[in-house]
């Protein structure tokens, strides 16, 4: 007697910051545009293995990087030449591999994805030993290569741009396994959007610049109050939205200099319209996460990087301003300088804007989702991984 699936797409993601969340999420959604019958499950890997492990870990990650982030830095490049077959690396491989043994054996999936590194890890192993026999894919979802998205069981790697596909080839990933479709992000981020309607439901100016603050659905964007400040009493005209995402006591500290500011600045929690403010936005104010600098790219909206996480965040930096769609800023008074040029100096904007629409993509979902159905239809040799010649054919 045949099983027949009970899921026909599963997604592992992890809940460390929104990103990797999200584009589990526009995936999803791309999946069951194209094919609206398909099952698509998401599953947060940490919080399934070990839920107080996950709330652990997920706090210290967010501590460490508001708090220390050089310490995170470190910790991110130690980690980035570990080789495979380390202690380290089997270990971590090995990380909650029979529970998903079992619950893969549960939902007999046709097809895994993984929006974050350590399960992908942990499928490869499982794809060695021969448990799991279905298509295994990574989708990278920052602008950098690092070890721990890379494993040799996984038959491909769907990858932001064209650097982090050279940088995958260098380490050893064959060709045929790698793909650059971007970063998955939602639709929405891609429609055509009237500016000015949206200011006017905004209860914004028309014609005053508006500088968007984004400080992370955790705030992990390191100096926020002090932007905030900078802005409330800016020398050159501008209105300033903050949002502060889930960080409560953030919020709550910038309501008071809201109330007192001399230029308007407005002050949200989580919002689910980001697509609203970037599409109005003069000017974004953020850290360099990778689905947030995606979405901004997907709408052509100039970036000012503050103060990036040492690790991904640097590498994103980067990514960004070599592409001229961002500049960067490591302290207040750089950020002070370089938003006074930027307002000053419209045709500056403009580069910047145009920058930002070369480089786009924001059918990203769209593509990786072709991809992912017709991988799903591709044999994968019987106990066989990738490294043993059991990659999926590139078409």
């Amino acid at each position: 007697m045949i099983r027949l699936p009970k899921t026909d797409v599963l997604i592992l993601s992890a809940s460390y910051g929104d990103g990797h969340q999200q584009a589990a999420r526009a995936l999803a959604a791309a999946l069951q545009e194209a094919k609206p019958q398909l099952e698509v499950e998401i599953l947060d890997f940490f919080r399934f293995v070990n839920p107080l492990f996950n709330a652990v870990t997920r706090c210290s990650y967010i501590q460490t990087v508001r708090l220390a982030p050089r310490l995170y830095g470190t910790f991110y490049r130690l980690t980035g030449n570990i080789a495979p077959d380390s202690v380290f690396q089997r270990r971590l491989n090995r990380l909650g591999v029979a529970k998903l043994a079992h619950f893969l054996d549960d939902r007999r999936p046709g097809l895994i994805v993984c929006t974050y590194p350590t399960p992908a890890g942990v499928l490869s192993e499982l794809r060695r030993t021969g448990r799991v026999r279905v298509p295994v894919v990574t989708v990278i979802t920052d602008n950098a290569v690092h070890s721990q998205w890379i494993h040799s069981h996984v038959d491909r790697y769907l990858v932001p741009c064209d650097a982090v596909r050279r940088g995958l080839l260098d380490r050893g990933v064959p060709p045929g396994r790698v793909a650059v479709t971007g970063i998955p992000i939602n639709p929405k981020f891609a429609r055509r959007r009237d500016a000015l309607a949206l200011r006017e439901q905004w209860g914004l100016a028309p014609d005053v610049p508006v500088v968007l603050v984004m400080s992370g659905a955790y705030g992990m964007l390191g100096g926020t109050q002090d932007i905030a400040r900078l802005l409330a009493d800016f020398p050159a005209p501008l209105q300033a939205v903050v949002v502060c995402g889930h960080d409560r006591r953030l919020r709550q500290r910038l309501e008071p200099l809201a109330r007192q500011a001399s230029r308007p600045l407005h002050v949200f929690g989580f919002l689910n319209t980001i697509d609203e403010l970037m599409a109005q936005a003069d000017l974004l104010i953020t850290k360099a996460g990778g689905l947030t600098t995606a979405e901004a790219l997907a709408v052509g909206l100039p970036m000012l990087i503050y103060r990036p996480i040492p690790g991904q965040e640097e590498e994103n930096t980067a990514f960004l301003t070599r592409a001229g769609a961002a500049v960067a800023a490591a302290d207040l008074d750089a950020l002070a300088s370089r938003l006074r040029e930027l307002l000053t100096q419209p045709e500056r904007l403009a580069e910047l804007r145009a920058a930002a629409l070369a480089v786009r993509q924001p059918h990203a979902a769209e593509t990786a989702a072709r991809l992912l159905l017709e991988l799903r239809r591709e044999p994968v040799p019987t106990g066989q991984g990738a490294a043993a010649g059991g990659t999926v054919p590139a078409r």
